[in-house]
């Protein structure tokens, strides 16, 4: 079955206890990146080595690549106090007793946790919460869930790309059918403009028909573009079945585009037909297009 196409930006959440007193909201947010990058924050703060380990060691199972950030807002549960923190709640009430006293119409923004932990002799016994091992195995069980939540966005958001992106292939081949077209029967053309141009030139003097086959040939083997055309056929017929494979296939699509805008600007570099601006300008607005998508996807 064909893995499904991801996009590299989404996000995931999820929160529950790690144990019993402390709980645990994670969320997490993907940007692009050319390889996988995993930021991990903390509120409060925690040694965060194996934290790290443990969220890339999830992610990888699933996510290839982009920059995710993992937040996790750690919180005591109701009746407990996390990481052997106590807090004097007496500092406090003295506090709003002393703010009480102000002069009147001093306005002062809200206190906020912050504020209070900053007091001196408000929380005592605050230093970094070190995890034990159900917690951290809690802790893995939720990032499985944000992270499967994270795949679900990011697929969501590759298959609103897919339509767009399929568009502008079908446009990069219709610009390859009317390229063959155009290749078709070019020696004659040539020979045609040719013995026009030197009956102007040369006005009425006849030109063997031998060195006029000689100049069309020469001519024409340096406008052929059969080769391009069929090498547009297989970039193309490629980039269509790494869309249907699915999965990690962003770097491989890049590549692709980098080779069928080659042979897009070298066939208009030796092709002179009518109309052929039109459509390399056409087909080339089609590979930015495609490159501002396929840079998005995973």
């Amino acid at each position: 079955m064909p893995a499904a196409l991801q996009s590299m930006t989404g996000f995931g959440s999820a929160e529950g206890p790690l144990g019993p007193q402390l709980g645990v909201r994670v969320r997490l947010v993907a940007l692009n990146a050319r390889f996988l990058e995993v930021v991990v924050r903390t509120h409060p703060r925690v040694d965060t080595a194996d934290l790290e380990a443990l969220a890339r060691t999830v992610l990888a199972e699933r996510v290839q690549r982009g920059k995710v950030q993992v937040t996790l807002e750690m919180q005591a549960l109701p009746g407990q106090a996390a990481g052997g923190l106590q807090l004097d709640w007496s500092v406090a009430d003295a506090l709003r007793d002393a703010l009480a006293q102000r002069p009147a119409g001093l306005d002062l923004a809200p206190l906020t946790l912050s504020d209070l932990l900053a007091l001196p002799g408000f929380a005592t016994g605050r230093g970094e919460l070190v995890l034990g091992e159900d917690e951290m195995l809690a802790l893995r069980a939720l990032l499985l869930h944000a992270r499967d939540g994270l795949v679900a966005t990011r697929e969501r958001e590759a298959a609103v790309l897919l339509p767009r992106i399929e568009a502008d292939v079908h446009i990069l081949e219709g610009f390859r059918v009317w390229l063959a077209g155009a290749n078709d029967g070019v020696r004659e053309r040539l020979m045609t403009r040719l013995r026009e141009r030197l009956a102007r030139l040369l006005d009425g003097v006849a030109v063997p028909d031998e060195r006029l086959l000689a100049e069309a040939a020469m001519l024409a083997e340096r406008a052929d573009v059969a080769e391009e055309v069929e090498r547009l056929a297989a970039h193309l017929d490629h980039l269509r079945k790494l869309l249907a494979t699915g999965g990690p296939v962003g770097k491989k699509l890049d590549f692709l585009l980098q080779e069928i805008l080659r042979e897009v600007n070298t066939a208009g570099s030796k092709c002179r037909e009518a109309g052929l601006g039109e459509q390399v300008v056409e087909a080339k607005a089609a590979v930015d297009r495609l490159r501002e998508q396929l840079a998005n996807l995973e």
